[in-house]
């Protein structure tokens, strides 16, 4: 009896292994500078679950003074089988960090395979930033 309970316990977790989902996460990092010396910094994060990614693009804005004012982060969630891909779902989130700016509008929407999403961002002294990022999932998986 005890011998065939334990044979059973290890059929059991060879099949949960099996049967387990395959996880991976990276991310990069890109910087972008403007004429004024602001700049800003786009993280790209991405997990991976069998045939689902969820991808986040982070907008971090510093002002000239390397301080931390917004960001803008468009998530999506796609699906890729070898022959086609689509864009799920997208949504954003939006963060001030320094006093006087203030999100104006933002928009994000889906469209086949891309993910979209635009935000304007208003600051002191008449500061504006259009911030406008894209998530697009190929046939494989690979996401730009």
């Amino acid at each position: 009896m005890k011998r065939s309970l334990c044979n059973l316990l290890v059929v059991l977790l060879c099949i949960n292994l099996m049967s387990s989902t395959a996880f991976a996460f990276e991310t990069n990092e890109e910087r972008i500078d403007y004429s004024d010396g602001s700049f800003a910094i786009i993280t790209t994060e991405t997990s991976y679950i069998r045939s689902t990614i969820n991808r986040s693009k982070i907008y971090n804005y510093y002002n000239s003074s390397q301080e931390k004012c917004f960001s803008y982060i468009l998530s999506a969630s796609f699906t890729y089988n070898g022959t086609t891909s689509c864009a799920d779902s997208c949504y954003a989130d939006m963060d001030i960090y320094r006093k006087g700016w203030d999100v104006d509008s933002h928009d994000e929407y889906t469209s086949g395979n891309t993910a979209y999403g635009e935000a304007v961002f208003s600051g002191p002294g008449g500061a504006s930033r259009t911030v406008s990022l894209t998530l697009t999932c190929d046939k494989n998986g690979n996401v730009t």
